[in-house]
């Protein structure tokens, strides 16, 4: 009999008064408890998760080890969720590239980063996988996958209102009621929050970067007609409108080669007579703040993202062997985001994209155990269909080709050592009213690109221990995806066609296998091995400039080896888990720079360019050694080393991979205790989060390398007796660590920016419950 009650247990749960509680995670798309399942695996339910004020997904990279999350990486805005596990992620947000770590909201997969750094109000618990996992999951699961569970209504009348005042005006109001409708039949839960908070980067005319403005809100709907079956269905919408990611111009830079000195020779000038700045201005370091929370920016920026979303999931146990499950999803967002990736007065390089997706994904699932519950299995089959639009307008040294129609002649050599003004007709000189080699510096380009996939697989996996305490585990998945892509770019100030319309269309097939093995060595220690595959999908170069950089690329792949150990230990008051990995990835998508065969100049396409291995592990330690004290732990080491590196690229093959530092660090402490009689409970928390040494690059920047950097955070919380009503006092980043999440370097225009870390805040939270 399935669970006959509306609200299920699964919870990734707090310590219980004799030891750590059992957690309970579906990461094999079946309920088991942490300590049982082979897989390198993190999990936190809505209790942890408050208790460090995660509101937001990329709050949990911060507590799980080998894992990064950012917004505002490549210019995908605060709303773009970059996220990397193992090394292995998304480099650019834009559509003809995918994500490497699958996210997936109540088993519902979320295609695109953008809108992804959603809010996590009325959450059950969050799982965090490590690895390859192309057997269950499917495509874009390279890195790990990330499970959002969302709260299911509950079988009596219960709600909750929290407010949270703090640092920088911060008001969040959040609340939500369940209600039985029909006991144990009918129940219906609806959540809604909105998140206010000003930024901490400051532009002149007052902009806030770094704020927050969200609204979310979530509908449920729980049916059980039967003891047999049970029907969720969802509905979910969330509304930003945000002034952008807190960026800033942290240096400037004349590179050989580049358009630098040219733009503040010719341009300049120009673009300081019309937008009015100071007399003899320039794009230079005289635009770089000394204040990390100062920009001096004053080009448009802005993030604006709609988000909806519908699940369905039925589930029917046909018979103590067999459960049959659906699971349906519909997703639509709507985005614009505008960047000034300079943050200077001159527009260097403004982006401004607008982005329209929908999704419809349709999952099958059967299911069963045999009555000794030696063999577990599972098989089933998906589709997915993804329509995507995108119109894009970049500034690039923008005022240049203004500049050049307005010089007296054609003046400016564009190729070394040519003669200017030209003593003949037709040498390569820039400059002069209606000169067609002016086109030739015409950079704001504006490309409007559509795509269409289409994915299907088949899959299935089954344990069965094959003799007492040991488990044989295989598993595989068929995967057959197509693409349709495509693109019309203009340089719209000139008319110069950047690329043609054109189509294309590719298809790709891929098997991901699984091999695993446990041994149960006691009640307390699980001892595991796996093989596993996993791919990340094939696309096109997202910003082709010329017809010949519309070039498609093939998926990525990697092999990943791992071993690793279950424990619980002193009779129940410790957990010890941890995972040893080895990867091959290989066929790396990244930019490469080769001649063109028919002008002779420069082309920038996306080819798969390199190998590399990774090896590491992950340690995480629960413990509750006296009644009332948490303590947990984890640690995380990451070696990355490539084997293969296209010429092209430009990088040393000593270089390693961005959002890979090689040390994450989490420690947290938590100790609760009664006050007299009826007084309730105070609750002391402190989090330590630490990362090493990172690169934001593939070409390992040196100017852009975050140092090593450590950051605390703090709680105090008073729980009424009967735990209706909690007042908390927190304060985060308590040490004012200056760090930066994300960062751009642009040597062609001499640009180099940088993503600021949240400074240290405060905050009041109040709660009521019933």
């Amino acid at each position: 009999m399935m669970a006959g009650c509306i609200a299920l247990p699964a919870a990734a749960q707090d310590t219980d008064e004799t030891g750590i509680a059992e957690i309970i995670v579906t990461a094999q798309k079946r309920e088991q408890s942490l300590q049982d399942t082979p897989l390198s695996v993190s999990a936190f339910g809505a209790a942890q998760m408050n208790a460090r004020d995660v509101t937001n997904i990329g709050n949990v990279a911060a507590y799980v080890p080998n894992v990064e999350i950012n917004s505002g990486k490549g210019d995908g805005g605060s709303t773009n969720a970059a996220i990397f596990i193992r090394g292995v992620g998304q480099n650019d947000f834009i559509f003809p590239t995918d994500p490497g770590v699958g996210v997936y909201v109540d088993g519902v997969y979320i295609a695109r980063s953008i809108g992804a750094m959603m809010d996590l109000s009325d959450i059950e618990r969050i799982e965090v996988l490590r690895g390859p996992q192309g057997t269950l999951y499917g495509k874009n699961t390279i890195g790990g996958a990330i499970n959002i569970i969302s709260s299911r209504p509950g079988n009596e009348l219960s709600g909750q209102v929290r407010t949270t005042v703090g640092a920088r005006d911060r008001i969040d109001v959040e609340g939500r009621i369940s209600v039985p409708l029909i006991p144990d039949v009918l129940a219906i839960k609806i959540a809604a929050a909105s998140k206010n908070q000003d930024g901490y980067v400051i532009r002149p005319d007052g902009t806030d970067l770094g704020d927050i403005n969200v609204d979310a809100g979530r509908f449920a709907i729980a049916w059980n007609p039967s003891e047999d079956w049970t029907v969720d269905l969802s509905f979910d919408a969330s509304r930003i409108r945000q002034n952008g990611s807190p960026q800033r111009l942290s240096d400037t830079f004349s590179f050989p080669g580049g358009l630098y000195d040219l733009y503040n020779a010719i341009a300049a000038p120009l673009v300081t007579a019309r937008d009015g700045l100071p007399a003899g201005s320039l794009f230079d370091d005289r635009w770089v703040s000394s204040d990390r929370r100062v920009s001096n920016g004053t080009g448009p920026t802005r993030d604006k993202a709609d988000v909806w979303g519908t699940n369905l999931t039925i589930a029917w146990e046909a018979s103590p062997a067999l459960t049959v499950k659906s699971i349906t999803g519909y997703r639509e967002m709507d985005a614009e985001i505008q960047v000034d990736m300079d943050q200077s007065p001159f527009p260097i390089i403004h982006t401004d994209e607008v982005q329209s997706e929908n999704q419809f994904s349709q999952e099958l699932q059967l299911s069963g155990a045999t009555e000794d519950k030696r063999l577990n299995w599972l098989v089933g089959g998906y589709y997915f269909r993804e329509r995507a639009h995108d119109v894009n307008q970049t500034l690039l040294a923008s005022g240049l080709y203004d500049a050049l129609e307005l010089l007296p002649d054609a003046l400016i050599p564009l190729v070394a050592g040519v003669p200017c003004p030209p003593p003949v007709a037709g040498l390569p000189c820039a400059g002069g009213a209606g000169n067609p080699f002016n086109a030739l510096l015409d950079l704001d380009v504006r490309p409007q690109t559509a795509l269409t996939t289409n994915n299907w697989a088949v899959f299935g996996q089954a344990s069965y221990e094959v003799v007492p305490a040991l488990t044989l585990t295989l598993g595989g998945r068929y995967s057959w995806e197509s693409k349709r892509y495509f693109i019309d770019s203009i340089y719209p100030n000139s008319g110069r066609i950047a690329t043609p319309p054109t189509h294309d269309e590719r298809t790709w097939k891929n098997f991901t296998p699984k091999i695993g093995i446990d041994y149960r060595a006691s009640d307390d220690v699980l001892l595991y091995a796996s093989w596993s595959k996993g791919f990340k999908s094939g696309g096109w170069n997202p910003r082709p400039l010329t017809p010949e950089e519309f070039k498609s690329y093939d998926p990525e792949k990697l092999t990943a080896y791992e071993a690793g150990l279950k424990s619980r230990l002193l009779d129940g008051l410790m957990t010890f888990n941890l995972a040893g990995f080895y990867s091959q990835y290989k066929d790396l998508q990244l930019q490469t720079n080769s001649v063109s065969p028919t002008t002779g100049g420069l082309i920038l396409t996306v080819d798969n360019a390199g190998s590399v291995d990774l090896y590491g592990f992950e340690a995480e330690i629960l413990a509750a050694p006296v009644p009332g004290l948490d303590l947990n732990a984890s640690i995380g080491y990451l070696h990355n080393e490539y084997q293969s590196l296209a010429a092209g690229t430009g990088y040393p093959i000593s270089n390693k991979l961005p959002k890979a530092p090689a040390w994450t660090l989490a420690l947290g402490a938590q100790y609760r205790f009664d006050l007299p009689g009826t007084m309730g409970g105070l609750t002391v928390r402190g989090d330590l989060s630490h990362r090493s040494k990172t690169y934001h690059d593939p070409a390992n920047s040196l100017t852009i390398v975050q140092p090593a950097y450590t950051v605390v955070d703090a709680r105090l919380a008073w729980t009424s007796s009967s735990e209706a009503f909690e007042v908390a006092l927190f304060g985060k980043n308590l040490t004012k660590e200056d760090y930066f999440t994300a960062a751009e370097f642009v040597p062609a225009f001499g640009v180099q920016n940088m993503v600021v870390g949240r400074p240290r805040e405060w905050g009041l939270q109040l709660t009521a419950r019933f």
